[in-house]
């Protein structure tokens, strides 16, 4: 183990990142089940209805046999969502990305943005740094989580939509 002298001289002279960046497994992680999965209404008018829409933009949209899907990206002040929206199923939604970027948004379970990293963390990390970035994946999903000062800055999510 290095001692705190010996660190910091490594890291000034660029021999180690100073920003931690960790990865890791998590079994059971997932964007739309378990304690860090993201809770957002059920139906994409209910979604809509969720705050002061800042953009509204289709992304793209495919043809499908007797349906088309629409990719979307709706912003909200301190959340963006990315999801696919179902011609042949207008309530519908698959969700396929969520970036979380203030703390009014209290849908991420224990991932809110300004909590401790150290208590929010716990069940996906051993250890949190105080600053860095941290991501974990599931089977399909994963989640991207920024420190600073020991606290969580913004969390991105990346699902596989279902």
């Amino acid at each position: 183990m290095l001692r705190r002298p010996a660190l910091l001289v490594i890291v000034a002279l660029g021999l180690a990142p100073l920003d931690a960046q960790a990865q890791a497994h998590i079994a059971n992680l997932s964007c739309t089940k378990g304690p860090f999965a993201l809770k957002l209404p059920k139906s994409y008018k209910a979604v809509r209805g969720l705050g002061a829409i800042r953009r509204d933009r289709v992304l793209k949209t495919e043809d499908h046999d007797g349906y088309t899907a629409t990719h979307r990206e709706l912003r909200f002040n301190g959340l963006e969502l990315e999801l696919v929206t179902f011609s042949n199923q207008p309530g519908r939604y698959a969700l396929t990305k969520a970036i979380i970027t203030t703390r009014n948004w209290r849908i991420g379970g224990p991932l809110r943005v300004g909590a401790p990293a150290k208590s929010a963390l716990r069940g996906l990390a051993n250890e949190s740094p105080r600053d860095g970035e941290l991501e974990f994946s599931g089977a399909t999903d994963s989640v991207r989580v920024n420190l600073a000062a020991g606290r969580i800055l913004d969390v991105e999510y990346f699902c596989q939509p279902g």
